[in-house]
């Protein structure tokens, strides 16, 4: 005749697992946000290196010809690329002032990093860096 005083349990009851369950849906609304926040970070960097790239070959452009070029492709500042490889940025025409002694870029934001919340990041040759939010350069 068993001993009903030591009876053994196998396996785990619905309540642990819901339990479990429940858990772990809190660490993912904690940890979700901070993931995306990172995420757009780490995109955003790509956006800037396309523009220092470009700035930077327009800065050769005008070392060479004493004026900034408005063309971005082959026979301009040699700059073919629009937009920076996985395509989280694509560039918008330079503008150039009319005496050629100025230019600014900005690049757009696209696809999953179209809701970042610095929107379009922009340089221009004077160094100045400009985004919709705060801490995005």
């Amino acid at each position: 005749m068993p001993d009903s005083r030591h009876s053994t349990w196998e396996g785990f009851a619905a309540i642990e697992l819901i339990c479990v369950l429940a858990v772990l849906a809190i660490l993912a609304l904690v940890a979700l946000p901070s993931y995306n926040t990172a995420a757009n970070k780490a995109r955003r960097s790509e956006g800037k290196m396309l523009l220092q790239t470009v700035l930077a070959a327009e800065e050769r452009y005008y070392a060479t010809f004493n004026r900034y070029s408005s063309e971005t492709g082959g026979s301009g500042i040699g700059v073919g690329v629009l937009s920076e490889p996985q395509g989280y940025y694509r560039l918008s025409p330079l503008s150039v002032s009319n005496d050629g002694q100025s230019v600014s870029a900005t690049a757009e934001p696209q696809g999953r990093q179209a809701g970042d919340p610095c929107g379009v990041l922009g340089l221009d040759s004077s160094g100045r860096r400009t985004a919709a939010g705060q801490d995005c350069w």
